[in-house]
């Protein structure tokens, strides 16, 4: 009979984004990413109008750490930008309609949140373009797409 150990489990995730052994120290060419779509340091940071961002899972805050942001923001400084996940797709009540395009936060709550409570028409973000297919995972029923 086998058991768990007699087999090598099959990883889930690509050869890429596995946990790398932390044997050799950081260098300073080595630099965290924040998301598995964007791992290119150069992709442009955009100032995205906030209207058109949908966020399509709802927010925990912490209510601290908007005031500070918000704060933070009045004084000038400037942040991270943002993800966001662009999808162009028709919409699933008209399929063979033209694509339209769709521009959605998953995460940055607080950074986004601070923005928005300060009535600020634009965020820092970095557009990430994600097939509709991967988003409907995500968004289920709630899918536009």
């Amino acid at each position: 009979m086998s058991t768990a150990t007699d087999i090598p489990a099959a990883p889930c995730l690509p050869e890429q984004l596995q946990p790398q052994p932390h044997s050799t120290p950081p260098t300073s060419d080595v630099r965290p990413t924040s998301s598995v779509f964007a791992r290119n340091e150069e992709t442009p940071i955009h100032n995205v109008p906030m209207r058109v961002i949908r966020r399509p899972l709802p927010s925990e805050l912490d209510e601290e750490k908007v005031q500070t942001f918000m704060d933070e923001m009045k004084a000038g400084d400037t942040f991270t930008p943002i993800e966001i996940i662009k999808v162009k797709s028709p919409l699933k009540t008209n399929p063979t309609g033209p694509p339209e395009t769709f521009y959605f936060a998953m995460g940055g709550c607080h950074r986004y949140e601070a923005t928005k409570r300060l009535g600020l028409e634009t965020i820092r973000a970095k557009i990430i373009e994600v097939p509709a297919s991967q988003m409907r995972i995500y968004l289920g029923a709630g899918s536009p797409f």
